[in-house]
């Protein structure tokens, strides 16, 4: 039996619940977590290596990806591995490659730290 009270706290559930998926509730929300969160953060931290940093051959199937510093200075790296492990942050001196091998993903960019 629907009484006014049950009508009342079914109405205000439903108006939660259509908040909630609208996004209309006026409270702030989290973005969900990411498992490229340590990325994110390694990007964010430095950007996208410039362009004197010269991809080697980064083709997707090969198991390496490849970088050198032209930029007449030494610069720190990492190279970024989309669903596989990242290198290590490494400074090069000017003219010198790092070629970084992976077991599983794929080059996905090099980014400054």
């Amino acid at each position: 039996m629907f009484t006014p009270r049950r009508l009342l706290v079914g109405s205000a559930g439903l108006a939660l619940a259509a908040g909630a998926v609208l996004g209309s509730t006026g409270t702030a929300q989290a973005a969900p977590a990411s498992s490229d969160a340590p990325r994110a953060a390694a990007a964010a931290q430095g950007g996208t290596a410039p362009a004197c940093i010269v991809r080697g051959r980064n083709v997707p199937g090969d198991p390496f990806a490849s970088a050198t510093n032209e930029c007449g200075k030494p610069m720190r790296i990492k190279i970024i591995i989309k669903w596989g492990d990242d290198s290590g942050c490494k400074t090069l001196a000017n003219g010198q490659t790092m070629v970084h091998w992976f077991a599983t993903g794929h080059y996905q960019k090099t980014v400054t730290c």
